[in-house]
């Protein structure tokens, strides 16, 4: 059986892109990482690195491996998290920007059912919330959108927690936002605002945009900034227009910053979801609290539709 730490050393050589570099980073000997290699492609039966005078490149079925390794790795501090978890009664709950407006509520109703427990909330883009719940760090993430390479580990558990929809938001005098009807064509016009890929909101952009026959290429993709808050605040002050969460966006619209418009012709739904990992809810105390947040959750999410609907409704928002 190969060494997690000779893994480590492959991949810190991949990450480097030379051996010579990786030694230096981990304070060994260029043999010594070279020997690790050595045992690393031994072990998987397969020549994993091309090495050149240039550096190295990962083979095709180095490819694979680097998979797998990544996956184990992730796999034992997960199962070291949850281990350590059970000596006392602590979760850690991460959400994307599509959470904000309940993961603080769900803080307080499990601490005021479960007053032994410690929850603490991180805020995250959705794909650092996945990546989080494999690699141990967190117990639960609310995310919008999750990756296929994540799903592709198959150790996470995903419960649909409710639903949200993408929409257009501009700047409050826009003349989109007066516009009877919004299309496809029109956002195509205008200078756009993206965040970055660490958002849901953005790959369930793109994945809704493919799937509405609109090619990102067409779209005029002026700024792109990491984080919602700086989307919002470029979008209010007239940088460009953006699509966005419904749910993340809607205090920002209540208070004026933003309007926000449906787009004809986009297929807008989303479902948010509950994340976990498979391995954690072994533990009964795991489950329980993912039932409850589920419960609870779902309760929320539907009271927030009721209240923004009638805040769309007496303010004319949308």
């Amino acid at each position: 059986m190969v060494r997690l730490d000779f893994m480590k050393t492959f991949m810190e050589v991949v990450e480097s892109g030379s051996l010579k570099k990786a030694a230096k980073n981990l304070g060994m000997s260029v043999s010594s990482v070279s020997f690790q290699i050595n045992s690393i492609e031994s072990f998987y039966g397969a020549k994993l690195l091309e090495r050149g005078t240039n550096g190295v490149k990962l083979t095709d079925e180095g490819k694979i491996a680097i998979k797998n390794m990544k996956s184990i790795l992730s796999s034992v501090e997960e199962t070291k998290k949850l281990i350590s978890n059970l000596r006392g009664d602590k979760i850690t709950i991460a959400s994307g920007m599509v959470g904000l407006n309940i993961v603080h509520a769900i803080q307080t109703l499990l601490k005021a059912t479960y007053p032994q427990l410690e929850v603490n909330v991180a805020l995250r883009g959705a794909h650092e919330c996945v990546r989080g719940v494999l690699s141990g760090e967190f117990d639960f993430a609310i995310a919008g959108d999750i990756l296929d390479e994540h799903l592709e580990f198959d150790r996470l558990n995903c419960d649909v927690l409710g639903e949200d929809h993408l929409v257009l938001i501009t700047p409050p005098n826009h003349e989109l936002a007066e516009k009877p009807v919004v299309t496809l064509e029109d956002i195509t016009k205008y200078p756009i605002v993206m965040l970055d890929d660490n958002y849901g909101i953005t790959t369930s952009t793109k994945k809704a945009l493919m799937a509405s026959g609109l090619k990102l290429s067409e779209l005029d993709i002026a700024y792109t900034v990491s984080d919602f808050y700086s989307k919002i605040n470029a979008v209010s002050s007239g940088i460009g227009i953006a699509i966005t969460s419904f749910i993340a966006a809607c205090k920002a619209c209540e208070v004026g910053l933003i309007k926000m418009r449906k787009i004809e012709g986009f297929k807008s739904e989303r479902d948010i979801y509950l994340v976990s990992s498979k391995l954690s809810l072994e533990s009964k105390k795991m489950r329980e609290y993912l039932d409850f947040i589920l419960a609870k959750g779902r309760q929320l999410f539907e009271d927030f539709a009721v209240q923004v609907f009638r805040i769309i409704l007496i303010f004319r928002l949308f």
